[in-house]
């Protein structure tokens, strides 16, 4: 089992070395064959299933091996018996991920795509911006906490900007901020539509009685790639009054969201792999049999401990912390001062 470990570690090594700093590779090209009707859920993410599936049976596993059956039972079972809950948690992370059901405004814009027309406009995509906000409300003064947005900056034909944003991360699971930005760097500098559905009266509707008030877009590429999002209701009435933005879309024609390219990056990975090579460690004694009794379930408890704060951590990590190869940083916007800085 030892020797099975250290192999996952050294593949792990190996990706890390293989991937870190790796660059987006830019697009394929091909001729422009219209609009898509087809809009796709986005891939099922196996390497997100499979993280997760390890982060919620791990624990369990380091725990029940070094503790079972070397401190009285009930202890033991008290263990077990949390560390089945904290896997039992991943079931709906899981679930999401091989399900991919998009947001109710976005299997609606799909509709009107299938149904033949939607509302369109040629962008050249100038770049994908990390956004910093500190919210007017924000009462800190020292080290205040800024709330974070991932937009793609678009130009259109005039020179007029325009700007959308990804869909929602949640904290476990598919991180649309990961397909956003591989978007953003692939196509940096090359036109992009923004479709939106024929019927957005309706969509803006259900945006201003509650939820969030956005449109659903998708942005699609001349080469047939694409990801979901959301635009705001400002700035967009210039587009969806327009007759002439209002286009067909390519019968059978389907457009594809681009598959996961995972990179290692230190300040993500880096808290994560430290982790599991503590944990790593904790088991050592425990595999090499040099310990037992209580000591042995203490390590394990250890062990179990890292492997629970591990994907938690990575996972915080992702959402907090912008991918400078693939991401724009402007500066922090102050909204609590005029001028925003």
């Amino acid at each position: 089992m030892l020797a099975a470990l250290a192999a996952g570690a050294a593949c792990a090594g190996a990706w890390a070395l293989a991937t870190r700093g790796k660059a987006v590779p830019p697009p394929a090209p091909q001729p422009f064959r219209g609009l898509p009707s087809v809009l796709r859920r986005n891939p099922v993410d196996w390497y997100a299933a499979v993280g997760f599936l390890l982060a919620a049976v791990a624990p369990f596993a380091a725990y029940r091996f070094a503790a079972w059956g070397e401190v009285h039972e009930a202890l033991a079972v008290l263990g077990c018996f949390a560390l089945v809950l904290w896997g039992l948690c991943f079931l709906p992370v899981l679930g999401r991920l091989l399900v991919r059901r998009l947001p109710e405004r976005h299997r609606f814009l799909a509709q009107d795509a299938k149904a033949g027309e939607v509302y369109a406009v040629r962008f050249e995509l100038e770049s994908g911006d990390w956004i910093r906000i500190i919210d007017e409300d924000n009462p800190k003064l020292v080290d205040p906490v800024p709330t974070t947005d991932q937009m793609l900056k678009l130009r259109d034909g005039i020179g007029k900007y325009y700007g959308t944003q990804s869909l929602r991360p949640g904290f476990f699971g598919q991180s649309p901020i990961g397909q956003f930005s591989l978007f953003a760097a692939r196509f940096k500098g090359e036109p992009v539509w923004v479709v939106w559905p024929k019927r957005w009266e309706q969509a803006l509707a259900v945006a201003r009685r509650g939820g969030l008030p956005a449109y659903p877009v998708a942005m699609v590429s001349e080469t047939g790639e694409m990801v979901w999002g959301y635009a705001a209701l400002d700035y967009t009435d210039r587009y969806l009054t327009d007759p002439a933005n209002l286009h067909p879309t390519v019968p059978g024609l389907a457009a594809r969201p681009p598959r996961p390219l995972p990179a290692f990056r230190a300040d993500v990975h880096g808290g994560l792999f430290l982790r599991l090579g503590a944990a790593l460690a904790a088991l050592v004694p425990v595999l090499l049999d040099v310990v037992s009794g209580t000591a042995s379930a203490v390590l394990g408890l250890l062990a179990a401990a890292l492997l629970v704060n591990a994907p938690v951590a990575a996972s915080s990590a992702n959402t907090r912390l912008p991918d400078p190869t693939r991401w724009r940083i402007p500066p922090i916007q102050d909204d609590r001062v005029p001028g925003g800085r």
